[in-house]
């Protein structure tokens, strides 16, 4: 996959969250969402790649949907999926002076973020924080479409990431089929 390099004034997506976005603890969260399932989805330690991996089995696909670097620093998308089923897609932020000191953070390519992180080690993660935004929040919309599902709110999952000091933002959707294979559809969201 090759990295797009675009120019200083070429359009990027808008800021990640307005400033008045109500974050959550995880804590907090409980009282927030009565599913189980899915709050055991949004509330998992360590690598969700690994979790939904595990959960889509042989069905598992990650694909790259954006990256790009600008002079502001480095974007991309990803979606999960599970038998074509989108579960989750991911925005990631790189500041200019965190990719600078870490160029390889715009170089992963078609591996997860996780993994590649696991991978160069030094890296700490942040609490996750969650809010449920409605559609008309930009990175729900994409997510949607990209989905074709209908407009409705979603969970988003934020965390900063730190590599050598230098921090970059992470923020997950999840999409309401995650952990639900579509062999059981219906029946139930797969907890751990």
């Amino acid at each position: 996959m090759s990295v797009e390099v675009l120019p200083e004034n070429a359009p990027t997506s808008p800021e990640p969250m307005p400033p008045n976005t109500h974050w959550l603890s995880g804590i907090e969260l409980g009282s927030h969402e009565a599913r189980a399932p899915l709050r055991s989805w949004l509330l998992t330690p360590g690598l969700l790649t690994q979790r939904i991996r595990a959960a889509a089995g042989t069905d598992f696909s990650m694909s790259v949907l954006r990256a790009q670097t600008t002079p502001s620093g480095h974007e991309r998308e990803i979606d999960m999926r599970c038998a074509g089923v989108v579960w989750l897609f991911a925005h990631t932020r790189i500041p200019a002076p965190t990719l600078a000191a870490q160029p390889w953070l715009g170089q992963i390519g078609s591996t997860a973020l996780g993994e590649a992180l696991a991978a160069h080690g030094g890296s700490t993660r942040s609490a996750f924080q969650y809010a449920h935004l409605g559609p008309d929040h930009w990175l729900v919309d994409r997510a949607l479409q990209h989905a074709s599902l209908t407009p409705q709110s979603l969970w988003v999952r934020r965390s900063v990431i730190t590599v050598s000091g230098l921090a970059f933002f992470l923020y997950e959707v999840f999409l309401p089929a995650i952990g639900e294979h579509p062999a059981t559809a219906g029946r139930h969201l797969q907890s751990p």
